[in-house]
């Protein structure tokens, strides 16, 4: 027979399989170029920079701030399926392993808890959480490694602390959060024992930062991904991660938790609360002040207060299903339309047509002048050419800021004879996304005379300079998905 641990774990699993696979397609572009990467690595090894950005700092030195997480790809791109199969049974055991390490914390300290309460609550509490999970990013296994050092910080323990800080280092460019909790473990529950533990699992992280797959380049590529894109310069793009959320999307992300938020300090003095819940509450309230600027803050603060309510819940068990079964009636369906429109609005049928285009009809090496956005799912699927950048503006403004300010004008057309930009860039080949810069495509097409357009659907539109394409071109042939 099951426990209960497990079947809550398998139910989990069950809604989140559904929330994948009930769709077409990936629900974010990033984790493309995640699989690209690591098929790069099968190909070649450990590399010091990468063949697709022509004006990326990694063209040149390249930090892999998810080496772990790229290694955890491998055995998913041996499996005999679809690539997108593939994916999204990658994310689906990703989730999952953080799934199982969240509800065995609770499991160890807190063991009134129902694990059905936990698990429905951790996927439904935040549908704007649980979104950003299914995105299949390095924090997944960042968070499952956070979780597990949790659950073991003891002495007797200590090697495996070291240990895990450095596998951390390796997983995920937010590491650092991990370096915070334990120092306000030391701040707030003032022990030898914590002390001791931090200063491993601090020796653990800069063990990692300094013996690294990207070494000697990782110092500046961190210095890039923490520090200045903690204070970008004037005029670079800022990446979704470090958009502001909207009053909205707080109100979404936190309205389900505030009733137990409540809950959790009503009837409770400073000593009947759990000794270690005031690090994660003030790492929270810390967080939250931060989220004005970040949406990777954001999804750090609700699940520090995610654990400081659950480490303090006066619900009965039999309230807790009752809550749990409320919230799933209520959150599902929400959840369920919510990521049907992220499904929608990250499809990849255009890109799918207009990369097999270019397979058949362009050279294999030919520099092709593509927004960031599109980079990773085209360095995904054509890694036989080159791009001009991707994932970060602040990768391409590192590499050459006139190169990179260049291209930002070209594609949203914000100076007079933005259309000669590919030309003095010296690119043959440029591909427009219509969706985004629409007026950078109509100007294009209709003003510029040294290209012209050979392919369009109705996302994309290809232009190739000069001359018709060679008679002697392949015949197109887009296979079928």
């Amino acid at each position: 027979m099951l426990s209960n641990f497990n079947k809550a774990i398998f139910l989990g699993i069950t809604l989140y399989a559904i929330l994948l696979f009930a769709f077409s397609g990936i629900p974010d572009a990033d984790i493309f170029y995640h699989f690209a990467v690591t098929k790069l690595y099968l190909k070649e090894g450990l590399v010091s920079k990468l063949p697709w950005p022509e004006i990326g700092i990694q063209s040149r030195e390249f930090t892999d701030y998810h080496f772990l997480f790229h290694l955890t790809m491998i055995p998913f791109l041996f499996l005999p399926t679809e690539e997108t199969i593939k994916i999204k049974l990658f994310i689906l055991f990703s989730i999952s392993l953080l799934l199982y390490q969240l509800t065995s914390y609770f499991r160890k300290e807190a063991p009134s808890l129902s694990p059905y309460f936990i698990v429905i609550f951790f996927i439904l509490g935040s549908v704007l959480f649980t979104g950003r999970m299914l995105f299949g990013r390095g924090n997944l296994l960042f968070f499952s490694l956070y979780l597990l050092s949790l659950r073991i910080w003891d002495l007797k323990y200590n090697k495996w602390i070291f240990l895990l800080s450095f596998l951390a280092t390796w997983s995920y460019s937010g590491f650092p959060f991990l370096f915070f909790t334990g120092l306000f473990i030391v701040i707030l529950e003032r022990s030898s024992a914590n002390t001791r533990l931090f200063f491993s699992s601090s020796m653990g992280m800069f063990t990692g930062l300094v013996i690294h797959p990207s070494f000697p380049y990782q110092f500046k590529g961190y210095f890039i991904e923490l520090i200045i894109q903690s204070f970008p310069p004037p005029g670079v793009e800022a990446i979704a991660e470090w958009l502001p959320p909207t009053r909205d999307i707080l109100i979404l992300g936190f309205l389900p938790i505030l009733p137990l938020l409540l809950l959790s300090f009503s009837n409770k003095t400073h000593y009947n609360f759990h000794p270690r819940s005031f690090v994660f509450l003030f790492l929270g309230i810390v967080c939250l002040i931060f989220t004005g600027a970040s949406l990777r803050v954001f999804e750090i603060s609700w699940l520090m207060f995610y654990i400081f309510i659950f480490l303090n819940t006066t619900l009965s068990k039999k309230n807790q299903i009752l809550t749990a079964l409320i919230l799933f009636v209520i959150q599902f369906p929400i959840a369920y339309e919510k990521m049907n429109q992220q499904f929608r609005s990250s499809e990849t049928k255009y890109g799918y047509i207009v990369t097999q285009w270019i397979k058949f009809n362009i050279p294999q090496g030919e520099r092709i002048f593509l927004s960031w956005a599109d980079y990773p799912y085209f360095t995904f699927k054509l890694p036989e050419y080159r791009y001009l950048f991707g994932l970060n503006p602040l990768y391409a403004w590192s590499f050459s800021e006139d190169q990179y300010f260049s291209q930002k004008a070209f594609f949203e057309g914000i100076i007079p004879g933005f259309q000669q930009i590919p030309k003095i860039l010296n690119y043959e080949t440029v591909v427009i996304n219509k969706f985004y810069y629409n007026f950078a495509y109509s100007e294009f097409k209709k003003v510029s005379s040294e290209y012209h357009l050979v392919f369009e659907n109705e996302k994309y539109g290809i232009f190739v300079k000069n001359t018709p394409l060679n008679k002697n071109t392949k015949e197109i042939i887009i296979p079928q998905r």
